[in-house]
């Protein structure tokens, strides 16, 4: 359940206070910025906005912030959080017209609702927009942060596209893919929090890691609830990401260990849009044979331990709380 559905909780995480505020005041905020004179880029960006989201980059934000600071006003954090999630939701306009999605959360996509062409430019617009919050905030670390976050996941698209359906990718390549698409922009929030929270230099170090490693072990368990997951709760059906031809951790892991015959079902299933369910189901009984789905549950694990302990400096406080809860449930959620 996310902070702004249920006004308590990020997930099953429960929220100090004053960021369930600060995450009240960047609704309004992301509000007031998809405004436009062209009615249909202020539809499209209502549409996107309305999907909802978890909101979790935002809230990454306050959670820095807050970890260092709790008797700030939050008109700040309040706007770069908003600039934030404007610039998640151009990336997810943007990536849905590359992967010609056709519906995200249960609803219908930009692109498959107003065109490529509109969906492309409001994601341009609410880029440009959040790009305006950070020069009128005036901090170029700030500004800094998100323009080498953009480059990243630029490239990290890129290489994900050419990473497509190709068995023979390393775990290597797969977490460098997974770092630029996913974990730098998580990084850069907390990042940006610490900035806000006027954090001393290793202050805003750990906060950072804590972002990265947040943002790899959420990933890593995403790849691994495409095998395992509940669709009600995922809101995806299973074997979403192998029928797309994306190759991820469990995948990469199983066939490590697979027999040659094992090998050949998990390429021949690769890329496979019309998958049958009958013909997916002997794909996860390798991945159970091989341990390639215990493994990446570690692996998760073992990243949301780094997250956790990159907070052990930071001084105790409700926020510190509730981001340690965050990384100990990157690992284990279900949805």
């Amino acid at each position: 359940m996310s902070a702004t559905a249920s006004g308590a909780t990020l997930w099953d995480v429960q929220l100090p206070p004053a960021v369930l505020e600060d995450l009240s005041s960047i609704e309004e905020r992301l509000r007031e910025e998809i405004a436009s004179d062209v009615r249909r880029i202020q539809t499209v960006g209502s549409h996107v906005l309305q999907a909802g989201g978890k909101r979790l980059r935002p809230a990454i934000a306050c959670l820095a912030a807050r970890c260092l600071r709790s008797d700030f006003g939050g008109s700040r954090l309040s706007a770069v959080g908003a600039a934030l999630e404007l610039v998640h939701m151009a990336t997810l306009v943007h990536d849905d017209v590359v992967d010609h999605t056709a519906t995200r959360r249960g609803r219908p996509t930009a692109n498959r609702l107003y065109g490529n062409g509109v969906a492309v430019l409001t994601g341009d617009y609410l880029l440009a927009r959040a790009m305006r919050v950070f020069t009128d905030d005036g901090d170029l670390r700030l500004l800094r942060a998100i323009a080498d976050v953009t480059i990243d996941m630029s490239e990290g698209e890129v290489m994900g596209i050419l990473a497509l359906n190709d068995p023979t990718m390393s775990e290597e390549r797969y977490y460098e893919i997974l770092r630029k698409k996913t974990a730098v922009f998580i990084g850069a929030c907390a990042r940006c929090g610490a900035i806000i929270g006027e954090a001393k230099p290793d202050e805003e170090q750990a906060l950072a890691d804590f972002g990265l490693h947040l943002g790899t072990a959420f990933q890593v368990t995403d790849d691994l609830l495409d095998y395992t997951g509940d669709p009600a709760l995922t809101g995806k059906p299973l074997g979403s990401d192998l029928r797309e031809g994306r190759v991820t951790l469990p995948f990469l892991i199983a066939a490590a260990s697979a027999t040659a015959s094992e090998r050949r079902l998990l390429e021949q299933a690769l890329g496979q849009a019309s998958l049958p369910p009958e013909d997916f189901g002997p794909v996860v009984a390798v991945m159970e044979r091989t341990g390639a789905l215990v493994a990446a549950r570690c692996a998760a694990q073992r990243l949301a331990d780094a997250a956790a302990a990159s907070l052990l400096s930071l001084p105790p406080s409700e926020a510190r709380e509730s981001a340690w809860a965050l990384a100990s449930y990157a690992a284990r959620r279900q949805r």
